[in-house]
């Protein structure tokens, strides 16, 4: 597998870069509902990454590896979700896409604050500083060790992510469903959960 590099996105020859002039790959559009209750799907902004690409191609398949058990139905609930709740973040930066688009005619939003203890400025600390030296070798720090730690370290933060889907919110979804299901045996208005 060729990631990140390269200028081609071509999966028969397992081939997964997003630096292309013309790319414009994206994840299924996002389903909302309207004010009647209506499904209604929205485009997404953001363009898959080298990562999105890779998890679009083989999400379900290491969903499936790490809970078998799981029904087709809660396979694709969790990659949803975990393309919703993870993914999307890690291919908008990726690829450029602020988290609060910018307004027309409208002065910018003031953020209060700035995040940097998420996931890819954990990453990026990893990057050996321009002026660092490993005291044990009086060298720079080996960039190929500090990606192994960096990859260690977003493999865990996915699978965490992935464990609460997968062991918290699907088993909390059954109980919602399983309400709603009952509800007219609770109020015959249906309206009582």
């Amino acid at each position: 597998i060729v990631l990140d590099v390269g200028g081609i996105y071509n999966h028969e020859d397992l081939k997964y870069d997003h630096h292309q002039r013309d790319y414009d790959e994206r994840f299924d559009p996002k389903i909302k509902y309207d004010e009647s209750n209506q499904v209604i799907q929205v485009e997404r902004c953001t363009k898959l990454s080298a990562s999105g690409l890779i998890y679009r191609h083989y999400g379900k398949k290491v969903i499936r590896q790490y809970y078998p058990e799981l029904t087709q139905d809660m396979v694709d609930l969790a990659y949803v979700k975990m393309y919703d709740s993870f993914m999307e973040a890690v291919d908008a930066i990726d690829t450029g896409v602020e988290p609060i688009p910018p307004r027309e005619n409208e002065s910018p939003i003031q953020l209060q604050y700035v995040d940097k203890t998420g996931l890819s400025s954990r990453v990026s600390r990893l990057n050996p500083r321009w002026n660092e030296i490993d005291e044990t070798t009086e060298k720079s720090p080996d960039p190929d060790a500090r990606f192994e730690v960096a990859s260690e370290m977003c493999g865990q933060d996915f699978l965490g992510m992935l464990t609460h889907i997968v062991e918290s919110d699907l088993p909390a979804r059954s109980f919602v469903d399983e309400a709603v299901k009952s509800r007219f045996e609770i109020d015959s208005s249906g309206e009582i959960i």
